[in-house]
């Protein structure tokens, strides 16, 4: 088992069974909106060869014993994988009780795909992402797509934060939601391929050509008045709602301001003898549409071509059917992400508690980032990844000692930035010394 953050950081691979099942475990920094913020990353190694894909935790260090849920999901997950019960992107694992040794509120996981981490993983990789209290019985009735949306919001992530913060607050309470949101009234069908986008006068429906049968089939048994699910669509921004929320609301990727599409978390569909029309409602859609226009929608999706419905009234003119040929066009296209940098500990985390506290470290090690990147771009380099090491101490200034591979950076750039760094304001330290070393990777020139 996984033994207590400290000096001996569980860093390495534990095999779970020989042969079968290891989980690869590193330490690694997470820049958040409110800095940098310590990690434990584990990795499964296995699953694939069961025609699952591999996992990936992200688990915020918090100081106390590294937790070893992520083994044990793991282990759960290969059991199931063993018997042909698979998970996916959008489906849910939901706990006879709550709790993991992280955090004794999570009832269950939700698993989505990596899009924050597409540099760094590999693309058939899951996040699973913990839910605690009434969020996994929210993800099971109205939508995976809809808790992560406020998850992003919560965290100012986008889309959605790859890490489990233990303690944090959960974003929905079950009971408030179910009072308040309009799916309420009624059933839903959870179609993690689709992804519906609201652009200026268009509603939009993206499906993988391979996933038509599916969503024909939804469509055909579905009654006059129904939800759709679809999954994260992968838009510059996202709609999110929570209950009493006074009109519409979304996240933004960074440099998404001006973008005019729209993720939507669902689609409410009412047919029949009603005026056609479509607005947009909480974090989706309800398109109202006449018993013709669905056949005619049904009838593309059946025939595998795209389709255009005008609509006379309402916040679009027109639905829309587009069709990927392939999976990996049918994935959201979000901007790739920089590898993350590391951080590894030199003294015991104790020693790190008692000397300052995680905001200030978190701006430190911030701010050391920023030099170096400031420092490294536009420069001609061959350097992958510079490890810098800090020795702070009280009444001291900040002692610096740096190396990079595969090769050193040019001198007159070394010699800067080695008197940068030693010139950067060292956090508040007290009684005793802490060193640790910020491992980051550079994109070569």
């Amino acid at each position: 088992m996984i033994g207590p953050v400290g000096s001996a950081l569980p860093l390495g691979r534990e095999d779970l069974i020989p042969g079968e099942l290891s989980v690869a475990i590193a330490e690694g920094g997470i820049r958040t909106a409110t800095g940098m913020l310590p990690a434990l990353l584990y990795t499964t190694e296995g699953l694939a060869k069961h025609g699952q894909r591999e996992l990936f935790f992200a688990v915020a260090r918090t100081g106390a014993p590294a937790p070893g849920y992520p083994l044990t999901m793991a282990r759960t997950v290969h059991g199931f994988a063993a018997e042909r019960r698979l998970v996916d992107a959008g489906d849910v694992s939901v706990f006879g009780r709550p709790g993991v040794d992280a955090d004794d509120r999570v009832t269950g996981f939700v698993y989505a795909e990596p899009l924050a981490l597409q540099s760094t993983l590999d693309g058939g990789t899951l996040v699973a992402l913990p839910l605690v209290d009434g969020e996994t019985a929210v993800v099971q009735r109205f939508g995976h797509a809809r808790v992560l949306a406020l998850l992003g919001a919560q965290e100012r992530y986008y889309p959605h934060p790859y890490w489990f913060r233990p303690g944090r607050a959960p974003v929905v309470d079950d009971a408030e939601y179910r009072a308040a949101t309009l799916l309420s009234q009624a059933p839903a069908y959870n179609l993690p391929f689709l992804r519906v986008v609201h652009d200026g006068s268009r509603l939009e429906l993206s499906v993988p050509r391979a996933e038509l049968p599916a969503l024909g089939e939804a469509m055909r048994e579905a009654p006059d008045v129904c939800a759709y699910l679809p999954g994260l669509a992968g838009t510059p921004k996202t709609y999110v709602w929570s209950p009493g929320q006074q009109g519409p609301a979304a996240i933004v990727a960074p440099g998404g301001e001006s973008a005019s599409r729209f993720g939507c978390n669902f689609l409410l569909v009412v047919r029949g003898g009603v005026e056609p029309t479509a607005r947009q409602v909480e974090d989706g859609f309800a398109a109202l549409l006449t018993g013709a226009m669905h056949a005619r929608l049904l009838q593309a999706v059946e025939a595998g071509r795209p389709v255009e419905i005008g609509l006379p009234d309402g916040a679009v003119s027109a639905l829309c059917l587009t069709i990927s040929d392939d999976a990996v066009a049918s994935q959201p296209a979000l901007p790739r992400t920089e590898p993350l940098p590391r951080i590894v500990l030199l003294t015991s985390e104790e020693q790190l508690r008692r000397a300052t506290t995680p905001a200030e470290l978190s701006d430190f090690v911030e701010r050391a980032r920023v030099v170096v990147d400031r420092l490294f771009t536009g420069v001609r380099h061959g350097t992958e990844e510079v490890m810098v090491e800090f020795r702070l101490a009280p009444s001291r200034p900040v002692a610096v000692r740096i190396m990079a591979r595969p090769e050193a950076p040019p001198r007159e750039l070394q010699v800067v930035l080695e008197r940068q760094l030693q010139g950067l304001a060292p956090p508040t330290i007290r009684y005793t010394e802490v060193a640790f070393q910020l491992h980051l990777p550079l994109a070569r020139r």
